[in-house]
């Protein structure tokens, strides 16, 4: 519901802020006093689409502020990404002279498509010229269902759940059959890569192997030549001769002896590098077809790399990736008989499903008609007949197959026709009340504002219409705007709305009633003028009001 209201600087209005009853709120007032600005200041926060205009003349921005206590929207907040505190929820405008607007959820710059969708869970709004929530039959289905009792709502689970598996069905089949033709492109060029990798048997090591052989055999006379003269020098007896010298005279001093050790030790690692340089000689290949050969098998791994990676690790991997997309190919292809049979089965639960869930609908409908007809008859349209039209649809949705539109008919001796061909405001009015007093222990949404409720009645029926909406504020908050005694009787928190002049500027404000604040502003809507008999009359429309909202009071209690 909505708890907390703040205005600045919309036409007439300075600033204003409201603290809201959670049943019924009254606004009243003089006619031109502003009341519309109430509506239109909520309609602005809500991301309805407005001119600059709205700005009070002189300031340089117009914003509102609206404060909700709501649980059942916070799942909205959550898919934002928004972090809220308890259940508050916190919508923010600014208008700026320039046409610049800038919305906040929670304190968090949104936009305004995100407003509208979090507005729409929060609050309905029914007056006259604007669009309202139940005359969009893509809704009638919904609220069908909402009154259905638990038959029908575990037979609406288990055909949702089917729809569930058989859209997840079909969506594999259709993915499978999507361009056969690619797929076949696909699948030669899978195997093609596979077995140009395959052929080649590539060793995770081998490039680094094969560089250092091709730098071998490609310098292989001249390492061949530097080779033989090291090891013609190696061979010589130099060292061996420094060794004979030393050891006739190592005994004499320590020094001498460590000159003696560490030439033996040098004499020991000439003999074993001379040793395998000599083998290293001998293993030299002078072979120009092997280089060709090694030469050929460094420009496949250079061409390969050019397809498929950046080293021989990465083109091993290109290859297993592409065998398991071919193998999912192959098996969804394997599959596809399996999943029709699978889909084939599913809707045959679907139909069933579908047609118990529309019988059930019929059976929801008809109670739904009589007791919206007599709310229509009780308040002051003994003519009206409503309808619920339940149309087969072509196809599967998530909802089932059936189309659903609520139709009315107003005059005697005319057809039902869909809600929104009501011409009369006062109709309308008296329709959605009507309808929303049925629905409204189902409704999750928890604040409903009434704006022109009233127009076009009076006498007994003004005094039902009253007692429905004091009815709905039992469970929804209502936010009303009036000029008739018996609605503004039935408030559970009352609002003057008034206009006044001072200083050469005009401005609207509003004041919260005091009891006997009430008795005066009802006597002023009987009458016009306040009398001590307009007075007694108020007191005698109040007392009936509170009288009819005592039982409803103490059920709460």
């Amino acid at each position: 519901m909505l708890v907390y209201l703040q205005v600045k600087n919309i036409a007439l209005i300075d600033e204003v802020h409201l603290n809201l009853d959670s049943h019924l709120n009254i606004f009243s007032g003089e006619t031109g006093a502003g009341k519309s600005m109430l509506i239109d200041s909520i309609q602005f926060a809500i991301g309805n689409r407005t001119s600059k205009q709205i700005i009070r003349k002189g300031e340089q921005s117009a914003y509102v502020k609206l404060v909700f206590s709501d649980q059942n929207a916070l799942w909205f907040l959550e898919e934002l990404g928004i972090p809220y505190s308890k259940k508050e929820i916190i919508l923010e405008r600014t208008l700026y002279l320039s046409g610049r607007t800038v919305y906040k959820i929670n304190s968090i710059t949104s936009n305004r498509v995100q407003v509208k969708q979090l507005a729409s869970l929060l609050i309905d709004i029914y007056g006259q010229h604007e669009p309202l929530s139940l005359l969009n039959p893509s809704k009638h289905l919904l609220m069908l269902d909402t009154f259905g009792d638990a038959e029908l709502k575990n037979l609406k689970q288990q055909y949702q759940q089917t729809y569930q598996d058989w859209h997840q069905v079909t969506k594999e089949i259709e993915n499978i059959e999507t361009d056969e033709r690619k797929k076949l492109q696909l699948k030669d060029m899978l195997n093609f890569q596979i077995k140009e990798i395959e052929q080649y048997n590539f060793q995770k090591n081998e490039e680094n192997i094969l560089n250092e052989q091709h730098a071998t055999l490609s310098h292989a006379e001249k390492i061949l030549l530097q080779c033989q003269k090291a090891y013609e020098f190696l061979g010589g007896d130099i060292v061996g001769s420094a060794i004979q010298n030393i050891r006739d005279i190592s005994h004499i001093n320590t020094q001498l002896e460590e000159f003696f050790s560490q030439l033996s030790s040098i004499e020991a690692q000439l003999q074993d590098i001379t040793f395998e340089i000599r083998r290293y000689i001998d293993n030299i290949d002078y072979s120009p077809q092997t280089l060709l050969e090694v030469q050929n098998r460094l420009d496949i791994i250079f061409r390969m790399k050019q397809k498929y990676g950046n080293s021989i690790e990465e083109i091993l991997q290109f290859k297993d990736n592409a065998i398991l997309q071919l193998n999912e190919i192959i098996n969804a292809e394997e599959n596809q008989e399996d999943l029709k049979k699978q889909k084939q089965t599913f809707e045959t639960q679907l139909i069933d499903l579908a047609q118990k869930l529309s019988k059930k609908r019929s059976e929801i409908a008809q109670q739904i008609e009589i007791q919206i007809e007599n709310h229509l008859h009780d308040l002051q349209m003994p003519y009206a007949k409503f309808k619920v039209s339940i149309k087969d649809t072509p196809s599967f949705n998530k909802n089932g197959q059936d189309d659903v539109e609520f139709l009315i008919c107003t005059n005697l001796g005319s057809d039902v026709a869909p809600l929104a061909k009501i011409a009369s405001g006062g109709e309308i009015s008296r329709v959605m009340l009507a309808i929303k007093t049925i629905f409204v222990l189902e409704d999750s949404i928890g604040t409903v504002i009434f704006d022109e409720i009233d127009t076009g009645i009076s006498g007994v029926t003004a005094q039902k219409v009253a007692e429905k909406l004091a009815l709905i504020s039992r469970n929804t908050q209502v936010i009303c705007i009036t000029h008739l005694p018996q609605i503004c009787a039935m408030g559970d928190k009352n609002y003057l709305i008034e206009k006044t002049v001072a200083e050469e500027q005009t401005k609207t404000s509003l004041l919260e009633l005091a009891s006997d604040q009430i008795i005066n502003e009802l006597s002023r809507l009987m009458g016009g003028i306040v009398t001590n008999s307009t007075i007694e009359s108020a007191k005698e429309i109040k007392l009936f009001a509170d009288k009819f909202k005592t039982p409803y009071i103490q059920n709460q209690n």
